[in-house]
């Protein structure tokens, strides 16, 4: 320690065992002055002397107290926070790593010094909502979390594990000793603040993730409260006054809206680092430009719809999915399209270019939003993702619907590829949310073992050599692994590693082959067929575990495609979003049409959407 060594200062400290019977310990001290420097000193031993008659030592100073052993264990040491008696589970404890003394800086601090302490002893004062705070919450920079949220997540957990809860100043002292240097900040509109503390977030795989969609306990819900809001381009780069986000301060009523309310909120479950990448420039060849067009007219173009591009990724990053159709309006409406737009649309280097362009967006906007297919995710963000999918195609016609039938057909073909990626990729989300549950049932997982032994593979197999011609031994180890696989009651993360390595050894003989795509849409029929087979096999077999099959085929088959489409836009040098447009440009939610070329025969202009024609300045009229 710095300057003259303070002299020691016997300090007792309550220690209560798994009996909760009080044994008393003097431990040496030393106090430190605020503002000096803690150095560790591992050095100091165990002075033990019993002491019937010593006092709890209460905080009355405010001070922190930590303990620090040097053994070869992890121990926890319980002390008292207040003068008077409480709950084992009520102690402020903190977690040290063993084998010198943490470094504190700041108030008056007391460090407890011990050695060859037994650690068992110590292990029955670790407090269970110790243990609680470390499982679902950590620290993380520019979030907040209302503190009355968290001591309500606490009031369940005491509820369920049956322990008597202390008062909410008691648990703030508890969360402080365990997350050092929390701050609390009074957040919120006027009238509505609320205590957060700055710093904590519930970890994204922790079960209260769920519990916050299902009750009303966050009203505002954890947000980034130095992030400065990324969406400005509507009113800075188009003019569009206030009144284009509805001009009412009242709540939000459709569920994009809520979503844009929870943004914050939910932003933690999206990539907003996600940067949108340099597009290519046109490709103009040989042919001639229009007439009336120079180079600087495609030149202001390309940098028009790189501002407009940016515009649409700022507001699908801040999740406010009702200023899409506003957006796009502005962009592309006017009473009468200049005659040099119109030219440069039907220029097919800028259709094919601008096509490139939006296959790079929303492929961006796609990564931003579902980063993670496999990870939890509020049913609310998915439900608004599935409704802004749902509206793309009118937005877009409706907004287009002056320009060249060619430049709205193409643009058309890659929104709907967008908006097919968004509805399956959040539908693979929810199976993978519901397979979790069972994969994590041991009875289930035992009973569909059970089921699957009983499965007649070699039936399976002959009946589907002659439509799928597939090698007999590669079935035969396919099957094995998958039996291993289960019976060791694998997580989902694990079952996606293993799905992975089968689409890898399965088109490692294509690797830099043209053939590549059409050996991988070859691999999704014949999984496909063969699931379907042991599937038929457990319905007439009546197996209990048939539920739990079907949902783990339907998770495996569209995870499948997943992997597929990504392997086949890696290799072909693509987006999934352009691979997935040009197996199929025209989706729908009808799949009365699957399996077809795609002639793109509907109009794009279809449903017809009525639209007040709004006076904007148009940004494409300088061209």
């Amino acid at each position: 320690l710095r300057g003259t060594p303070e002299p020691f200062v016997h300090v007792p400290v309550c220690l209560f065992c798994a009996q909760v019977q009080q044994v008393q310990h003097i431990y040496p001290s030393q106090y430190i002055e605020g503002g000096e420097t803690v150095y560790t000193n591992g050095t100091i031993r165990t002075a033990y002397s019993y002491n019937p008659d010593a006092q709890l030592y209460g905080q009355g100073s405010g001070g922190a107290y930590f303990d620090s052993q040097a053994g070869g264990a992890q121990v926890t040491t319980v002390v008292s926070s207040a003068s008077s008696g409480m709950a084992p589970h009520s102690m402020v404890g903190i977690t040290m790593d063993v084998g010198g003394s943490q470094i504190i800086s700041g108030g008056s601090t007391y460090l407890i010094h011990g050695a060859g302490m037994d650690g068992n002893r110590y292990h029955a004062s670790r407090s269970p909502p110790l243990q609680w705070l470390l499982d679902n919450y950590e620290t993380a920079e520019g979030v907040s979390l209302p503190r009355s949220s968290l001591y309500n997540h606490y009031l369940r957990h005491c509820q369920e594990q049956k322990l008597d809860p202390v008062n909410a100043a008691s648990f703030g002292k508890l969360i402080r000793s365990v997350f050092m240097g929390l701050r609390t900040r009074r957040l919120g509109t006027r009238g509505n603040s609320k205590y957060h503390y700055y710093g904590i977030r519930v970890k994204p795989d922790s079960p209260l993730n769920r519990l916050q969609e299902d009750t009303q306990y966050m009203a505002m819900r954890q947000q980034p409260v130095h992030q400065k809001q990324r969406f400005k381009p509507l009113q800075k780069v188009y003019g569009v006054s206030d009144h284009l986000s509805g001009g009412s301060q009242n709540s939000a009523s459709t569920p994009e809206q809520s979503v844009a309310a929870q943004s914050q909120h939910h932003q933690q479950y999206i990539d907003v680092s996600h940067v949108l990448p340099p597009f290519p420039s046109p490709d103009l060849g040989s042919l001639p430009l229009p007439e009336r067009i120079s180079l600087d007219d495609i030149k202001k173009l390309q940098t028009l719809y790189r501002d407009h591009c940016e515009a649409t990724l700022d507001v699908v990053m801040n999740l406010q999915f009702h200023f899409i159709e506003k957006l796009w309006q502005t962009f592309w409406y006017s009473a009468a399209p200049s005659k040099k737009l119109m030219a440069l649309c039907k220029y097919e280097p800028v259709r094919l270019w601008m096509r490139s362009c939006d296959h790079i967006l929303y492929q961006a906007l796609v990564e931003i939003l579902i980063p993670d297919v496999l990870r939890p995710v509020p049913s609310t963000l998915t439900q608004a993702i599935r409704n802004f999918a749902k509206s793309l195609e009118s937005w877009l016609t409706a907004a287009m619907s002056d320009f060249p039938h060619e430049i709205v057909r193409t643009k058309a073909a890659v929104v709907s590829a967008f908006a097919q990626t968004l509805r399956r990729y959040t539908s693979l989300n929810h199976l993978a949310q519901a397979a979790r549950a069972v994969l994590q049932n041991t009875s289930q997982i035992n009973q569909m073992l059970s089921d699957l032994n009983r499965v007649d593979f070699a039936n399976v197999q002959e009946q589907a050599s002659w439509v799928c011609q597939c090698d007999e031994s590669v079935v035969q180890r396919l099957e094995q692994d998958f039996k291993v696989t289960l019976q060791q009651q694998s997580s989902l993360d694990q079952w996606a590693a293993w799905l992975d390595n089968v689409v890898s050894q399965v088109l490692k003989p294509h690797q830099g082959s043209p053939s590549l795509p059409k050996a991988a849409r070859q691999f999704l029929l014949k999984w496909s067929f063969y699931s379907s087979m042991v599937i038929r096999d457990l319905t007439l077999r009546s197996a209990a575990s048939f539920g739990s099959f079907h949902l783990i085929r339907l998770l495996y088959d569209e995870y499948m495609f997943y992997l597929v489409e990504h392997r086949v836009a890696q290799a072909t040098g693509e987006t999934p979003i352009a691979v997935m447009g040009e197996v199929n440009p025209s989706f729908s939610d009808d799949m009365s049409d699957m399996g077809s070329d795609g002639d793109g025969s509907r109009d794009p202009s279809e449903p017809a959407v009525k639209r007040e024609r709004i006076e904007i300045n148009h940004s494409l009229q300088e061209i």
